[in-house]
């Protein structure tokens, strides 16, 4: 029926309600064909139960039977107790071979769900969910694999145990030779009689068998092995996850107690900042905030600074006596810090009556001599006053004084500017400096100051150890043209079938619970171990 409706979906031209309801009506006999198949599965596991419960009943009664009959008895009676016992263990074999295919066919109908899965208000929740429930799957998987593995060596066990037997009884028969008929029969050696040729090759056969058995119980013993470090290990991944969670929503929870505590303590609106954002502040702040070098440069620069434009709109009306108290005012920069930290400098401007008029402005004094001397001083040697400035502060600490308007002219201003500019060239400079040696390169590259020469390309020369046939640079300059090596189709199946970066959310969740899927299981081991069949033989 659902072959006859693809077909009918590829072929004719039908409409769109047709196409639909066809595309219905095979899904839900897929999902009938799917349950019908669980349903089988599930009666296949209770037949087996059945079964080896069977099976296992009547080896116990066997086992009962053995302690009423002596050992020469029950020699009879040997063969069929192996036979059960094979029997039990086989029939425990299917059973747990029948349960690890409907847990794998509930793995792979969870992983088809998971990938179906459409978007909704509980679909990330229901994700969890299911990958949950695949890892219980999981882990009950494992137990079902070790469980096969223990049968598969009762098995081994019980046919390695009928081997031997047969050995045993092979070696152990006895050859009964007839009296001597002569003396003269006596009186010749005769060579032991080797045993005859069908005994001796049916020892090694058995032997052969037994080799074989016993590589196969080794292999089994690793897979169990293998499958239980797997299962530890799945055990404590998960452990580790429910700590990992747990304690990440006690954090949360203590988190929410603070802010709710905080809140309640201050009740208006607070804006809070990460540690980075208020780092970064205040790294700006130190930027702007002085525009001192790391070395130390003089205090006089920083007043100079913040009287800069209020000394100018004092200086278009200064006082009076301002020509007849010249050496009120400032000196020049080099000798700045001596007014700053002398009390007594301030006292006559501090002293001038502020009632009294402002009388018109006289016109500029010439620089004096030892103006003049003092600048070319400075000009000489400029980090005199940096040096007069340390010695001050090692040897006396002196407080500033209470700041005062001072007043400056024309000549102190440009020098200070100039001064402030150069400083602020410096600190750039270092700051350029400290950067990274690349733009000093690339600053260096505008400037023009060096070009870059082009490296010359050196080739090194063939080993003359080597052998040019296992040399591939040797086989490409003597023209050898290369393969193009094509990708594997598994590769580009698995390129085809990964998802884009742009995928919504949930693609993304469903594609890494794939991936955690696909870690989680084992690697599909298949029993191909190339031995022959070792059917039971009586």
């Amino acid at each position: 029926m659902q072959a006859l409706m693809l077909i009918s979906l590829e072929t004719e031209r039908l409409g769109p309600r047709r196409v639909e309801g066809l595309r219905r009506e095979d899904e839900e006999w897929t999902r009938k064909a799917h349950a019908a198949v669980l349903s089988i599965q599930d009666l296949t596991v209770k037949f087996f139960e059945t079964t080896a419960r069977a099976q296992k009943g009547v080896y116990e009664r066997m086992r009962v039977d053995q302690r009423k009959f002596g050992k020469a008895a029950w020699a009879a009676a040997v063969d069929r107790m192996e036979r059960l016992q094979y029997a039990v263990s086989k029939e425990t074999l299917q059973l747990m071979r029948a349960k690890e295919i409907c847990l794998e066919q509930r793995k792979h109908g969870l992983k088809e769900e998971m990938q179906s899965l459409q978007e909704g208000e509980d679909a990330m929740l229901r994700l969890d969910q299911m990958e949950a429930l695949y890892y219980e799957l999981q882990l009950q998987l494992y137990d079902i694999q070790a469980e096969v593995l223990r049968c598969e060596e009762l098995l081994l066990n019980a046919q390695l145990a009928s081997l031997r037997r047969q050995i045993t009884e092979r070696q152990d028969e006895v050859v009964y030779y007839d009296a001597y008929e002569s003396p003269d029969a006596m009186q010749r050696v005769e060579e032991p009689s080797a045993p005859p040729l069908p005994l001796r090759d049916e020892l090694s056969q058995l032997q052969q068998r037994t080799r074989q058995l016993e590589a196969r119980r080794g292999r089994i013993t690793a897979k169990k092995a293998y499958l239980k470090n797997k299962k530890r290990g799945e055990e404590q991944e998960e452990e580790e996850e429910e700590r990992r969670n747990a304690r990440m929503s006690l954090d949360r929870s203590r988190t929410l107690d603070r802010l709710r505590s905080f809140k309640q303590r201050f009740p208006g609106q607070v804006t809070l900042k990460s540690s980075r954002l208020l780092m970064s502040h205040g790294h700006s702040r130190k930027k702007t905030s002085s525009p001192l070098s790391p070395v130390g440069r003089p205090v006089t620069l920083a007043a100079s600074v913040q009287t800069d434009t209020a000394d100018l709109s004092e200086l278009s009306a200064p006082p009076a006596d301002a020509c007849g108290h010249q050496s009120v005012s400032l000196p020049p920069l080099g000798g700045a810090t001596g007014p700053l930290s002398a009390p007594s400098s301030p006292a006559p401007l501090s002293a001038l009556p502020s009632s009294a008029p402002p009388p018109p402005p006289p016109p500029p004094p010439p620089p004096s001599l030892e103006d003049l001397s003092s600048e070319g001083g400075e000009r000489a040697h400029p980090t005199s006053p940096v040096r007069q400035s340390k010695a001050g502060s090692d040897s006396e600490p002196l407080p500033l004084a209470p700041f005062s308007p001072r007043f400056f002219d024309s000549s102190q201003l440009q020098t200070a500017r100039k001064k402030l500019k150069k400083t602020a060239s410096l600190d750039s400079s270092q700051w350029r400096r400290a950067s990274s040696p690349m733009d000093e390169v690339l600053n260096s590259l505008k400037r023009g100051s060096f070009h870059l020469r082009k490296a010359e390309l050196r080739v090194l020369a063939p080993d003359p150890d080597d052998d040019e046939s296992n040399n591939i640079l040797a086989q490409i300059r003597q023209g050898v043209r290369l393969r193009k090596v094509r990708t594997r189709p598994d590769q580009q199946r698995h390129t085809k079938g990964s998802f884009p970066h742009s995928a919504d959310a949930l693609t993304r969740s469903i594609h890494e619970a794939l991936r955690r899927i696909k870690e989680a299981s084992p690697e599909s081991e298949s029993e191909d171990e190339g031995l022959p069949c070792t059917d039971w033989e009586n």
